[in-house]
């Protein structure tokens, strides 16, 4: 008779259990992955970066774990490494972990993001002009703050050659 009990208490323990499970809101399956990337928050003056991994993605957002819980703004955008970029809306936080829902298209692709961090290596190879010169035949991507931060480096890369010129 004890053991009976227990049997039904177990079971109504897990009906129950089942019964508090959200139900799945999702609008497109996600995929188990394991992917380096970023997050960044704030504006071009005050910005904060917290590398992070993601450990699911579909195509309206992801699953990203940052090692330690953080409290960050609703909105944020997640930059993978080597891959796409996108605006995103904290939608849940547990711990470290965090749901991101995808506001928007890419900000940049991961076709995109291959192609900068290859000019990224010429500039290291070859230095600052040739990546200047692939980063102009591309049109910068179209990504404006590419764009002015490269103007930026050219122009004090310009001042710095003429100083050294004397």
């Amino acid at each position: 008779m004890l053991e009976q009990n227990f049997q039904n208490s177990r079971t109504q323990d897990g009906a129950a259990a089942a019964r508090r499970v959200p139900a799945e809101r999702r609008a497109a399956p996600r995929s188990p992955v394991i992917k380096s990337a970023k997050l960044v928050v704030g504006g071009r003056i005050s910005q904060s970066v917290f590398n992070c991994l993601v450990l699911d993605e579909s195509a309206n957002g992801a699953m990203v774990d940052l090692g330690s819980a953080f409290t960050l703004p609703e909105e944020l955008v997640l930059h993978m490494n080597s891959g796409p970029s996108y605006n995103a809306r904290r939608r849940w936080a547990a711990g470290s972990k965090m749901g991101l829902e995808f506001v928007g298209e890419e900000l940049v692709s991961a076709a995109t993001a291959a192609r900068m961090a290859e000019i990224g290596r010429t500039m290291r190879a070859m230095g600052l002009p040739v990546a200047l010169e692939e980063l102009r035949e591309h049109r910068y991507f179209g990504h404006a703050e590419l764009r002015r931060v490269a103007e930026e480096a050219e122009a004090a890369y310009l001042r710095l050659e003429r100083l050294l010129a004397g």
